[in-house]
């Protein structure tokens, strides 16, 4: 698949740091990821892995507005989470 490159990835020490930062996952009303994280960490910077985590594991199949607050919330940051499903059938001939 050559579309690949376009798409975030989650290394190990990105994924591990994602996680070493994370205090809790919630969820919306529509069952949308959003996470909090310790204090002190930059949300900015775990929204940016959040979005990778999320698209290189490719569970969610819609597009939605994500975010990152930190635990006394003080700060929060948004990301956009593309998840490429009917675009990545529609390059590869699956979908007519």
């Amino acid at each position: 698949m050559e579309n690949n490159q376009n798409n975030a990835t989650a290394s190990s020490p990105d994924r591990a740091k994602f996680e070493e930062g994370l205090i809790e996952t919630r969820y919306t009303e529509q069952g949308e990821p959003y996470y909090m994280i310790k204090d002190g960490l930059n949300t900015e910077e775990y929204a940016r892995l959040a979005k990778k985590v999320l698209e290189s594991e490719k569970d969610i199949a819609h597009d939605f507005r994500g975010k990152v607050i930190n635990e006394s919330g003080n700060s929060e940051a948004f990301f956009e989470y593309k998840s490429g499903w009917f675009l990545e059938g529609l390059a590869e001939g699956e979908v007519e």
